[in-house]
């Protein structure tokens, strides 16, 4: 995670399921349009989209995954980082243009523990997109019956990852 920083006009939202964006999500529950929407009416300028932040995968073992990203592959990786407010232990992996962030469930009542439950050699949990004006996304994606799992939080996050 990586903290909110006002100049750059970016916000954060956590497991926000659509469309994503320094917004995260499960995967996406999007009504469909209907044939009266054009793609131009959800496409519009309010869907200014910032650059891929992340690529979040829920992992078995986490230690295991660190040092395969960091020993096989020679990439930089974070400590582990406990987040109890989502229930999850992070590891951010730098690749230069982006980053991934590999979860794990930090104790029974986690999300990713059921997410794991699932798919139990883990996988592709969210895509995190950077966008402005967090509330007039929320708005839009009301607007749009664009459906999310959890309600929308701002979450702080791990500088210089």
């Amino acid at each position: 995670y990586k903290s909110i920083n006002s100049q750059e006009g970016y916000q954060w939202l956590f497991n926000f399921s659509g469309l994503f964006s320094r917004l995260q999500t499960s995967a996406p529950k999007v009504k469909a349009l209907s044939t009266s929407q054009s793609l131009h009416q959800v496409a519009g300028p309010v869907w200014n989209l910032g650059r891929l932040n992340h690529v979040a995968i829920a992992v078995p073992d986490l230690e295991k995954a660190k040092a395969f990203y960091e020993n096989v592959l020679g990439a930089q990786v974070s400590e582990v980082v406990p987040v109890p407010e989502h229930g999850v232990s992070v590891v951010f992996v730098n690749l230069g243009n982006t980053k991934m962030e590999l979860l794990h469930p930090l104790g029974n009542d986690s999300p990713i523990a059921g997410f794991l439950q699932r798919n139990k050699a883990g996988g592709m949990h969210h895509v995190c997109i950077e966008v402005f004006h967090f509330n007039v996304w929320c708005f839009q994606f009301l607007l749009q019956s664009v459906f999310y799992f959890l309600r929308p939080c701002i979450v702080t996050v791990i500088r210089n990852w």
